[in-house]
């Protein structure tokens, strides 16, 4: 568990120095304050509309401004998640890793939680921009109403930590199993297109939970378990974790932790990917080639005298050659 803990850290807080991390945080922060400003009439050309005048800063209007401003960041979470494992590779540090005392577990969870970590704090700009953009200049206050502290945190706690477990899991997963970045942007591409294709599917009365239920975002969950919610609920009361909100984030993040249990059993800890485990590369195939080619059968050198020493037998009194010495050099 200490190597788990030290490999988080060390993550998050590489994390944490780099420059776009805190460019991602600003991003959201000011994407949040022009939410919000959309949506207390400082802009004439642009709004936001909750259903009805209702108070924008009410518990379920800024559940649903977390829910809508964090599905625009699944690019962010599929870049942060998938670099977490994937840059290992990259960069051929994997061997330090794979060759250290370092348990398999801790490296693939250390990896995760660092990342996850890094990505709540980027993720909480959303709530600051939610809280800020109500005292900008030109908000009009009539639309502004008693603030709650834990209108603010709940949709944190069941709306953005969730789903960036959801797709956080994801993404690791797919990085970790390919050592490639096009799968996890692949995958996030189709999220946004199943967050597209779920409201067309709401507007159907008779699958209206099933969109629901299907919507990984928790988006339309949020907005069928409020809907039928009078002026004044919408502007007072807490929106509930229960019913079909409830069964939405259950059944998304146990999908996503069997997810990442899959991709922490396949993940192979060596230099080899897991999906090439075993398969010999062009190298490996030479040398067995070589090994399995026939050899010439060895012959065993002659042991008679004029084999073993020619030299002598070729100088030896009587011989042709020996002879024909004698011959060239009488006068």
């Amino acid at each position: 568990m200490g190597a788990l803990l030290a490999i988080a850290g060390f993550e998050a807080r590489q994390r944490l120095k780099l420059l776009s991390t805190w460019v991602y945080f600003f991003a959201f922060f000011a994407l949040a304050l022009l939410w919000m400003a959309a949506a207390g009439g400082v802009f004439k050309e642009a709004f936001v509309s909750f259903g009805g005048r209702v108070l924008i800063n009410a518990p379920r209007q800024v559940a649903l401004s977390s829910a809508f401003l964090g599905c625009l960041g699944i690019i962010v979470v599929a870049a942060m998640m998938g670099r977490s494992v994937q840059q290992d590779f990259e960069y051929e540090m994997h061997h330090f890793f794979f060759s250290a005392p370092i348990p398999k577990y801790a490296y693939v969870f250390g990896r995760f939680l660092g990342a996850l970590a890094t990505l709540a704090v980027v993720f909480s700009a959303i709530l600051l921009g939610t809280l800020l953009g109500t005292v900008l200049p030109g908000i009009d206050h009539a639309r502004v109403g008693p603030y709650s502290v834990a209108g603010y945190l709940l949709p944190y706690f069941h709306t953005l930590l969730p789903n960036l477990f959801i797709f956080g899991a994801i993404f690791f997963a797919l990085a970790a199993l390919t050592r490639r970045m096009l799968a996890v942007y692949v995958a996030s591409v189709v999220m946004l297109i199943g967050y597209i294709v779920a409201p067309s599917l709401a507007r159907d009365l008779d699958y209206k939970t099933l969109a629901a239920l299907i919507d990984p975002f928790g988006t339309t969950a949020l907005i069928r378990l409020t809907e039928y919610w009078s002026l004044t609920e919408r502007n007072t009361l807490q929106v509930p974790f229960a019913g079909v909100f409830l069964v939405n984030r259950a059944l998304w993040s146990a999908f996503s932790l069997v997810v990442l249990l899959l991709g922490y059993w396949r993940f192979s800890f060596v230099a080899t990917p897991a999906g090439r485990r075993g398969r010999p590369g062009p190298t490996s195939r030479r040398h067995l080639a070589a090994r399995s080619r026939p050899r010439p059968p060895r012959t065993r050198r002659p042991t008679s005298p004029r084999a073993a020493s020619p030299c002598c037998w070729r100088n030896r009194p009587g011989s042709r050659s020996a002879n024909r010495s004698r011959t060239s050099i009488s006068p």
